[in-house]
């Protein structure tokens, strides 16, 4: 964490509050990004309008300015309808109109930063495997039950609900920072 500077001029100081209110979180967000060796999965709380995608915006933008992430991002939170195959690719022919092979947004997302914004509407089967992908990398196509695919990519999430009554416990245990912002 040598590399955080407190006074170090970033995307951050773009936020009003940066010196004030959200001056905790800009650390956290600065900490969660740095951690090595890819950072630390973020859950950002916060009511209907406090700026929650705003923050992962900018969590981002810092990651590519330290150049702590060098791809892109694959921004998916005006989405809160997140199904698991959209989240993790179909294979041909799981179901009716299953024409090809499609990848998901986590695929698309390998070796960056993948943001869910209202995670408390993905079904607990959704969260359970998010969080086998969270600690082995690895996850499956909705209808692959062979082979599992390989991703390195950081998650960042957001609710505006209380994060014990909408998420599973062992799916949040695998979230280790969370960041509320005011």
């Amino acid at each position: 964490l040598d590399k955080i500077h407190v006074d170090e001029v970033s995307v951050f100081d773009e936020l009003i509050g940066s010196e004030e209110s959200l001056k905790g979180c800009i650390l956290q967000a600065k900490a969660a990004i740095m951690y090595p060796p890819r950072g630390l999965h973020t859950l950002l709380l916060g009511e209907t309008g406090v700026g929650k995608t705003l923050f992962a915006e900018t969590i981002y933008k810092y990651a590519k300015s330290t150049k702590v992430l060098d791809e892109d991002c694959a921004d998916y939170a005006n989405n809160p309808q997140l199904l698991l195959s959209y989240l993790f690719g179909v294979k041909k022919g799981t179901y009716t109109g299953a024409n090809e092979d499609r990848e998901g947004i986590v695929e698309k997302a390998n070796g960056g930063i993948l943001f869910l914004d209202e995670i408390h509407r993905l079904p607990p089967e959704g969260q359970e495997v998010l969080f086998y992908l969270i600690d082995k990398g690895e996850y499956r196509p909705l209808g692959e039950v062979e082979k599992y695919k390989k991703v390195d990519l950081l998650i960042i999430c957001a609710t505006t609900e209380k994060k014990e009554k909408v998420l599973l416990s062992t799916f949040s245990r695998r979230i280790p920072m969370t960041i509320a912002i005011p």
